[in-house]
Formats: C-alpha cells, structure tokens, sequence
C-alpha cells in the first residue's frame, strides 16, 4: 500500500510484493493492483488467505519509492514479518511527503511553468507573469492538500487561482495583449505526468487493471483542471490559446535557452514530486538532452509525433542507464524528465474551445494532445523493452529460486 500510494507503477507494485512474500516464505501470490486498491491471495501449501486493501488519496513520492524499493531489492533472506514491520515503519516515520516547504514547492511550480512557457515561445514579459501566477496556484494546491481535502479540490482550486492571478495581472501592465497568451502556461503544473506515463506502461504489458485505473485517475485531474481553467478564462474574457510555434529550424541561440528552460521546468516538477536532490539533478539532465533533440527534430521534420516518440526513447535509454549508475528507481528519473514534453497547452486548449462552443478546434488539440502523448510513452516502452530483460518477458519473481544460505532444492 506504501509503495502504490507514493506513485509507481503496478508492475513495481507486484514485483516489490512477491520478493516481501517469498522472503516471508510463501509459496505463491497471486494479486491485483489498482490506482486505490491491492486484492492479494497468498499461498503456503494448500493453505491461501485473500486479503484487500484500499485506500482514497493517491499520490506522488518519489522519495518513498526509493526507500521501499532499496527494501525489497534487499530481501535476499529469510525474514520475519516483525522485521519486515520495522523496516516500513522507518519508512513511514522517515521518509514523509513533503520533502520539501510550501516555500520550496511555490518556487518548482514557478520555475516549472516557466520553463513550459519558454518552449512554448510566450513573449518574454509573459515568462515572468507565468512564473507568479503559476507560483500562487502551486501555493493554493499545496495549502488545500495540507487540509486533508480531497485531491480534485487541490487540483481545482490551483487552476482557478492561477489563472486569475494571471488575469489580475494583465489589468495592471501597461500592454496586456503582450501577456495573455501564457495564461495557459501558467496551469500546467497540474499536469498529472506520473500516473499518465505510468498508465501507459502498465497497459503495454495489458495489465488492464492497473493501466487503466492509473490513465482514469490521470484523466480525471486533467479534466477537472482544464475545466476548471477553461471556465474562468471564459468568464474574464482571456484568450488562453499560446503563440504558434514558427515554422521550421529557429536560431541557435532559442535551443540554448529551452535547454536551460527545460533543466529548469524538469527540475521544478521533480521538487514537486517530492524527489531528492539526486534525483532532481538526474531527471533535469536527462529531460534536457531528449527534449532539446526532440525540439531539434521538430524543427527540422515539421512533424510532432515521431520526434515526440524518439525523445521518449532517449529519456527510457538514457534514464535507464543515469538511474542504475545514480543508484535510484528508473521510474523517479524517466517521469520526471517526460513531463516537460507533455503538450498541456493543447489540453487546455481543447477544453477551452468546448466552453466556446467551436468543436473542430476542440477536437483537433485534444487529438494532438492524445497522440504526442502516446508517441512519447511509445519511446519509453520500446526503451523498457530494451533495458529491462524482466519486464520484456513478463518475469516477475520465482519462488522456487531459493534465498541466500538456504539448500538448493533438487526435484
């Protein structure tokens, strides 16, 4: 239940399981995993007990993760369950969310939006007015979460005052039409980048429930935050949709800056996600190679989707191999440096031209969005395929294989 509810993915969730069981000495477990809740059976001899658990508030720890599984990649020997009681209990007691202040948390979401708004090509001005707004709305969801409220209120509440800091802001600049494009910018800290990718991985290996539960969550933030964005920019009379991206290769001097606003925007998100500073270094380093190569691709191609596709295989590849030297849980480097290159603009966008009523348009972004988002998580399933001999052919943990000091069985 620790390990699901800080994020990872169920394929995580079950492996981390069946070392635990094994190393209790169970014979077999057969068990279900979902966004919310655990169904288990759990065999020695002919003797089984099913147990379920759930849960109501899921979340993203990427601290947590680590802990837990530096745990179960430790089960090598016999164990007792006091033991393995006392080792979760030094988890839950050390190694909380958040890891960072509100003041930390208001600082990433700025730093984060921003960075999505320089790739986005928002005017200059408009980065900082994208930074202050996004800065109060990350405030807001953190303040709601510390309330114990449920998570859409969180999400909710966020979007609104993002958006209308960003709208009281274009009252008081001399030149308001140099601004407005990037109030769409200023909301994107909401994206739900970890249970998203996450989702997609999980139905790759067709574990429906799983998958489909984590993509269900993850279009259920997205849609209460675009909504939620979509209606206030209805109401104050803001057009949300960004600049177009010119055409064709831009000058050197642009993919400079995105690699620094995509360092920074990854960076941000990772300190959301309540990541260590390790963590945060290799993300950011990571995101920033494949998504300038991806920005380099675009240019040159004209097409978004395959250099989406091959970004999402840099960041799989690379990630793999910076995770296992930075000694951390791939999971907590790969998402992180993905997020930046989910296209939220068109999300909002395609939400916002509901509430107006124009549907082609509405259509057309939510298309985009859906595709780029499938070609980036198609890099990094072809990545996992790759670099993960386990997870390529759907190995999980035998039980036959005996512990460390324990006699080999012979049949």
């Amino acid at each position: 239940m620790l390990l699901m509810g800080a994020g990872t993915s169920g394929y995580r969730v079950i492996r981390g399981m069946k070392r635990a069981a094994r190393a209790l000495g169970f014979d077999r477990l057969d068990v279900v995993v979902s966004v919310t809740s655990i169904e288990c059976t759990f065999h020695r001899g002919n003797l089984f007990r099913t147990v379920v658990a759930a849960q109501q508030s899921p979340a993203i720890d990427s601290s947590r993760i680590e802990a837990l599984e530096y745990i179960t990649h430790h089960m090598h020997q016999r164990i007792t369950p006091e033991q393995l009681n006392r080792r979760l209990d030094w988890v839950e007691r050390n190694v909380r969310a958040p890891r960072w202040s509100p003041t930390v948390l208001t600082i990433a979401g700025a730093c984060a939006c921003a960075g999505f708004a320089v790739l986005n090509h928002v005017p200059w001005p408009a980065v900082a007015a994208v930074a202050v707004a996004a800065g109060a709305g990350q405030f807001t969801r953190t303040f709601v979460a510390r309330q114990h409220a449920i998570q859409l209120a969180g999400v909710a509440a966020g979007g609104i005052v993002a958006c209308l800091v960003y709208w009281l802001i274009t009252l008081v600049v001399p030149h308001p039409e140099v601004i407005s494009s990037g109030v769409v910018c200023s909301v994107l800290f909401l994206i739900p980048g970890f249970p998203l990718f996450s989702s997609v991985i999980d139905l790759a290996r067709f574990d429906f429930f799983a998958g489909m539960s984590r993509l269900t969550y993850a279009l259920s933030i997205i849609a209460v935050a675009t909504f939620s964005v979509g209606v206030i920019c209805w109401i104050t009379g803001i057009n949300p949709e960004p600049p177009k991206a010119p055409a064709g290769m831009m000058p050197m001097w642009w993919y400079g800056a995105a690699a620094v606003a995509s360092f920074v925007g990854i960076a941000g998100f990772a300190f959301i996600f309540n990541s260590s500073r390790r963590m945060v270094l290799v993300a950011s380093t990571v995101g920033m190679i494949a998504n300038v190569g991806r920005l380099l691709l675009v240019g040159y191609t004209g097409l978004p989707f395959f250099p989406a596709m091959f970004a999402g295989l840099v960041v799989g590849l690379v990630g793999a191999l910076a995770s296992k030297k930075a000694a951390l849980p791939r999971i907590t480097t790969t998402v992180p440096a993905s997020v930046i290159m989910v296209p939220g603009a068109m999300m909002f966008n395609a939400v916002y031209h509901v509430t107006i009523n124009d549907m082609s348009l509405a259509l057309a972004n939510a298309a985009s969005a859906g595709a780029v988002v499938v070609a980036i998580a198609a890099g990094l399933t072809l990545a996992r395929m790759l670099t993960d001999r386990d997870w390529m052919f759907g190995h999980l943990i035998n039980f036959d294989k005996p512990l460390e000091g324990e006699p080999k069985v012979s049949w």
